[in-house]
Formats: C-alpha cells, structure tokens, sequence
C-alpha cells in the first residue's frame, strides 16, 4: 500500500488530473466545492467579509478622530504651558519679510509679486510722510534729492513695477526683480520703516 501511495504520488506530480491519494482524486475535490453548501458558504464568507471591513473602518476612524482629539489637547495644554510671544516689529516689517519670500521663490510670478508689494508699500508709507501727488510716479516727480537720496534708485525699481503692471507678458529676470527690492529696501532703510 505505501508504494502504491508513493508511486501515485510521484506520478501525479507530473500529471495532475490524475492526482489522488488513497481514495481522494483531484476531481472529487473539484465536485465538492463546486456544490451548492459550499457556494453558500462562500457567499455568508463574503458577508462576513464584508462586514467585518466595515467593522474595522469605522474603528479607524473612530481611533483617528481620538488621535486628533489628544493632539489638540496636547498642542493646546502646551500653549498655555508657553504661550507664544507677540512680535515686537511693526506690520511693516512683517509685510517685507512677506515680501522677502516671495522673491526667495523659485517662480517668475512670485518675483513679480514680490517687486509690485514693495512699490506699494514705499508708495503707501510716501503717501503717509505726506509727499504730495495722485500716484507714486507724481509723488516721486514732487521729491527732490535733497529730500531721499535714493531717489534715482526709486524711480529705477518704481520703472521696472510699471513695466510688470502694464506689459503681462513682459519676462522678469530673478536679477532684476532682486535689484529692485534692494532699491526699494534702501529707500526704507532711509526713511527709518525698517
């Protein structure tokens, strides 16, 4: 009997449909899972399965939602233990470190960004030194040298903003738009805003 075993066995290894061991041949397994109990089984298996996944989501996110719960507990705890300071530096200095980033970016329409704030911002705190004129170009034509000393440097950073305000498709280099925030920054420094 054990030889028959093993020769069968060798032999159905080489040829499956004959497979059998003892009594048992691969079509007798094929007939007993292709049966009706067995199809039902695996269909209340699939429920099962089914139901279970959503068992196991809900419980995800019932742990999420707890998760976030103890992170804001402790970001809020920690706050307290350390609240954060209030900055000392004037909203001019926060509108140029503003402006400071979005020249340090590595896009074009960042830089053009970057150069028309800084004109806005020199030309509002003119505006609030009282310099006269409607524009900046007007109020610019109003000051003479003897008043800003980095006026030649203004009007060359204020010449490159028009050129971005009034040509969308002129290419602004990262030299370029760098040189004018320096000029502008030196106009700032100059009239004591940062």
């Amino acid at each position: 009997m054990n030889e028959e075993v093993v020769s069968n066995t060798l032999a159905s290894i080489y040829n499956l449909s004959e497979f059998h061991i003892g009594s048992f041949t691969l079509d007798s397994f094929y007939a007993y899972f292709s049966g009706s109990a067995t199809i039902g089984l695996f269909s209340n298996l699939k429920v099962l399965g089914g139901f279970l996944s959503l068992v196991l989501f809900i419980l995800f996110l019932i742990n999420f939602i707890k998760t976030d719960k103890l992170v804001r507990t402790r970001i809020n705890f920690l706050k307290s233990l350390a609240p954060p300071k209030p900055t000392e530096e004037s909203p001019l200095g926060s509108r140029w470190e503003e402006i400071q980033k979005h020249l340090n970016s590595t896009k074009e329409a960042e830089w053009k960004f970057a150069v028309i704030e800084a004109d806005a911002l020199v030309d509002s705190l003119l505006k609030a030194s009282g310099y006269p004129g409607d524009t900046m170009g007007d109020r610019l034509k109003n000051i003479n040298k003897a008043q800003i000393v980095t006026l030649d440097g203004l009007w060359e950073a204020h010449k490159i903003r028009n050129r971005l305000a009034h040509d969308l498709n002129y290419f602004l280099r990262y030299g370029e738009a760098k040189r004018a925030i320096q000029l502008y920054e030196k106009t700032l420094k100059e009239l004591n805003a940062l």
